[in-house]
């Protein structure tokens, strides 16, 4: 397995549909969504080339122990953080900056368990067997993606781009049935305006990753084959805030305010509803998180990270949502 393949772009667009944008958090809508990754990541996977039972078999291994780790450990701590921000905007004055500061470390929290977690870091076996056609059909095959990419990115203006995200934000707001005052639009569109927009830079700095990362694949041969794909990997989690950091801080810090000043702003309706979807959304994921996945894991930390015991997952009690 290859890493910015559309595997991990769909882990990440379903992930996104679960917890902020389903029409409903019940199980019934949830549960599929999330089970037909297993699916969708097989098919990613075989569009990538063809790949004999071998390979097939060391995809399988790593991502279906990637799989089952993210639905038994991660999806009860998603829980918990939702359940701890539905306690928290539940009655007005009851969030401080601090609150949101700490929300905002948790998600990043549990994506740094991802990247961490990534089938890619378990895979070196894997891509050492590719030879030089299936590499060549990999990397043309992402050249072309991120040319179309690029090609939507750059045919809208700055002004264009920060008005579709306001209105995608407030579609799935309604979606969750939680009806965005003006002015919260208002202070979702100053934000989105002032947001830097880091895009273009993005882009450069990944070109030249996959340039040098498609180089080390082909030097399959190299002694120091696993420490140069270990680093090379390692620096692509923080590209824009190694090479920017002042921007990405800026960033980070303008969504952080927003978010104070979104909680502070929200009506006792909204505090109602977005207390109860959480909840239930929360209920859900930990559900699912039972659930008998059809990727199996070796529960091998040569294959992926180890799955905890369910005793060390920390889920509130019903009791303790409310505050």
């Amino acid at each position: 397995m290859i890493l910015r393949s559309q595997q991990w772009r769909t882990i990440l667009v379903l992930l996104a549909v679960t917890v902020l944008g389903a029409c409903t958090n019940s199980k019934l809508v949830i549960g599929p969504l999330y089970n037909r990754l297993d699916d969708q990541m097989r098919k990613e996977f075989n569009k990538l080339g063809d790949f004999d039972a071998e390979q097939k078999a060391a995809f399988e291994a790593t991502v279906g122990s990637f799989h089952v780790w993210h639905r038994q450990n991660e999806l009860p701590k998603y829980a918990t953080l939702l359940r701890t921000i539905a306690g928290s905007i539940a009655r007005p004055d009851q969030t401080s900056r601090d609150d949101i500061a700490a929300w905002f470390e948790t998600g990043e929290s549990h994506t740094q368990a991802i990247r961490q977690c990534h089938p890619v870091n378990y895979s070196f076996d894997l891509m050492r067997s590719l030879d030089d056609e299936q590499i060549n059909f990999i990397e043309n095959r992402f050249k072309r993606e991120r040319a179309k990419n690029r090609a939507r990115y750059t045919k809208r203006t700055p002004k264009e781009r920060a008005e579709r995200r306001l209105n995608r934000i407030d579609k799935w707001a309604r979606r969750v049935g939680l009806e965005l005052t003006a002015n919260q639009r208002a202070m979702l569109r100053t934000s989105l305006g002032k947001q830097i927009s880091m895009r273009s830079q993005y882009y450069e700095l990944s070109d030249e990753w996959n340039r040098q990362f498609f180089n080390i694949a082909r030097d399959q041969e190299s002694a120091s084959y696993d420490a140069k794909m270990t680093a090379h990997l390692q620096r692509l989690w923080s590209l824009l805030e190694t090479a920017h950091p002042e921007q990405w801080s800026a960033n980070r810090e303008l969504w952080r305010t927003f978010a104070l000043r979104f909680v502070n702003s929200m009506t006792p309706e909204q505090r109602a509803h977005a207390n109860q979807w959480m909840t239930k959304m929360a209920n859900t994921l930990e559900a699912i998180s039972n659930d008998e996945p059809s990727f199996k894991s070796t529960n091998d930390p040569g294959l992926g990270c180890l799955i905890e015991s369910r005793a060390n997952i920390a889920i509130p009690t019903t009791s303790d949502q409310t505050g």
